[in-house]
């Protein structure tokens, strides 16, 4: 069972060390399921917890951990955040929230690639 539950998110590609550890680990913490390991291409893909979004992990040397924050949505951020932190999932200072729009946090995967959480507090889904 994974710590948190995210909701919608996007297509994205990271840089990592070690494909298989850090398929475990998004595992373990975000519960996406390893879809394969292409050994030979030095890439694996992870299916998110929505269909049809995928995560791409490019295995390198000396991993470049990018620009791009990939957004997850969650329900309840504060719940979220808590089983986290208790895994010891390093966190970016304090939660974000603009009142009646948005709640945020950001997070970091072993690799130092950042990862956001953010609830929506319009009321909306």
């Amino acid at each position: 069972m994974s710590l948190i539950s995210p909701d919608e998110t996007i297509n994205i590609s990271l840089s990592v060390k070690d494909r298989h550890v850090s398929a475990e680990w998004y595992g373990s913490m975000l519960g996406f399921e390893t879809i394969y390991h292409a050994d030979d291409a030095g890439w694996s893909e992870l299916q998110t917890n929505t269909v049809g979004v995928t995560i791409g992990l490019g295995e390198h040397t000396e991993p470049a951990p990018g620009n791009c924050v990939p957004v997850f949505g969650i329900a309840n951020l504060d719940s979220a955040r808590q089983k986290l932190e208790q895994a010891k999932v390093r966190f970016d200072g304090e939660t974000d929230v603009v009142e009646g729009m948005v709640k945020t946090a950001t997070f970091y995967d072993p690799d130092g690639n950042a990862l956001m959480l953010a609830e929506d507090l319009t009321g909306g889904s």
